[in-house]
């Protein structure tokens, strides 16, 4: 892999895919990046999640996006799009030659996963570049960014 120039974060609000926002946020500082932001909002998103959970994680989206343009400026753009989001992601990342895609993951298995399936398992298949999976952060994780910049993540960032 060659030296990092653009990057693409899926993003949907969720505590996962906002991990995801704050590691794209950390390798940009070191590389010069830039951060493309995706929102892809599927069908199942729109009869699945529940109005005001959805304008929750609407605001939340928002919020990260503005903390994130903060901290690069003009080197972090967003893209909110209807569609499949997997075949969403995977056409963005061919079309605008990204070199890595940074994807949140819900960490779901057996029937569960069974029955939902998982965007992010789609991607790390089929992707025409790397792709890093991150979690939500929790009490034993420490992400990048917090080990390798001493500081709080968008999630903390966003929440308080």
């Amino acid at each position: 892999m060659g030296p990092l120039r653009r990057i693409l974060v899926p993003l949907d609000g969720s505590p996962p895919s906002l991990s995801a926002l704050d590691h794209a946020l950390a390798l940009a500082r070191d590389s010069d990046a830039k951060i493309d932001v995706l929102h892809v909002e599927g069908p199942e998103e729109l009869t699945s999640v529940a109005p005001g959970v959805r304008d929750g994680f609407r605001r939340t989206m928002d919020e990260a996006f503005v903390h994130a343009q903060q901290a690069l400026g003009q080197r972090v753009s967003r893209q909110d799009v209807a569609g499949d989001p997997l075949r969403t992601i995977l056409q963005t990342a061919a079309d605008g030659h990204h070199d890595l895609i940074i994807v949140g993951t819900h960490g779901r298995t057996g029937r569960l996963h069974a029955l939902l399936g998982s965007v992010a398992e789609g991607v790390v298949r089929n992707a025409p570049c790397p792709v890093l999976t991150v979690r939500e952060p929790g009490e034993s994780y420490e992400s990048f960014a917090e080990h390798r910049h001493g500081r709080p993540t968008i999630a903390e960032q966003v929440q308080h």
